[in-house]
This record gives C-alpha cells, structure tokens and sequence, in this order.
C-alpha cells in the first residue's frame, strides 16, 4: 500500500507524530513518503491509496500559514474517492482547541475524500510513552479502516457484477 504523510510543525510535536505514524506504517508493510505540506502539490494526493495529514492550530483557531495554501489547493484538486485521516497536536489553553485538523478533515470530506472520521489530537505536553502508543494506534486503525474500505470496494463490485468469489483476508 502506498501511504502519504505530509504535516505541518512548528514546535516539533506534529513531526514527531508524523514520524511515529510512519515507522508504524512501514512496519506493517506500507511504503510511507513523508513530506511538509507547504512543498507538495494537491494533485498528487491522488497516486496514492492512503493519505494522512497532519498540522497543529495557529494563534488559537486558525490554519498554520505554511498549510494555507495546501488548504486553497485543497477546493481545486482532485481528491474524490481518496482515502484520508488528519492529525495533529495542540495547546490545551486554547479556547478552541484543534481547529486546524477539524478544517482540514472537512475541507476533504467536503472535495469528496474518504475520511477516516476519528482524527490523532494530541496535547503538546503529552509524555513520550503515551504519545508513541497513541500514534501507533492510530497508525493501526487507520491502516485497517483503509483495507476495509477496499474489501468492501471489491465486494461491492462484485455484488453488483453478480460475480462470485472468495476474498482470503490479510491480518497486521
């Protein structure tokens, strides 16, 4: 399976996920490219079978100005039928918390995106062992939502086109 992981990070924290998130991925098979989001174009989005995106809120409730454009990009691209899931990391003493990853989830959702409704919020004082665990586990749910979606792709097809057939699944 090929994966996308392009994050935006100020202090570090979302980098830090992004990078957990792909070892994991790569551990169970996936080839990962991890890039910022402020150097990658929209359109590609679509050469791959999962994509996950990840940024921290800016100045209280606002997109990070390095993910603007990627989110301009975002209404003009191309992104039905992509699988997608969005995380990030944030400051707790904030009114409203993780606003950056709420819009980003429902500007892909909104282009026609597959997205992964549960999104990675991590609070930048979290300690090491738990943020690993908690990336990790969404590495993992995510990997298994998106290999469901593509069995029930194939089954629906197949339903459809009254073909029968038996689908061995794969196990992480």
């Amino acid at each position: 399976m090929k994966v996308f992981i392009g994050y935006i990070s100020l202090s570090g924290n979302t980098e830090k996920m992004a990078v957990i998130i792909k070892d994991r991925l790569a551990a169970c098979g996936c080839e990962v490219e991890l890039e910022r989001l402020d150097t990658i174009e929209t359109d590609t989005l679509k050469d791959y079978d999962l994509v996950l995106i990840g940024s921290y809120t800016w100045n209280k409730e606002e997109l990070p100005y390095e993910a603007m454009e990627f989110y301009e990009e975002l209404g003009q691209a191309d992104v039905q039928g992509v699988k997608a899931a969005c995380f990030g990391s944030d400051d707790l003493s904030y009114t409203d918390t993780y606003t950056a990853i709420d819009m980003l989830l429902k500007k892909m959702k909104g282009h026609g995106a597959y997205v992964y409704e549960e999104t990675l919020k991590i609070h930048q004082k979290t300690t090491t062992y738990n943020q690993i665990k908690m990336c990790e586990n969404f590495a993992d749910q995510v990997l298994m939502w998106s290999n469901k979606r593509k069995k029930w792709r194939l089954f629906s097809r197949s339903r459809v086109l009254n073909i029968l057939h038996y689908v061995k699944s794969a196990s992480l």
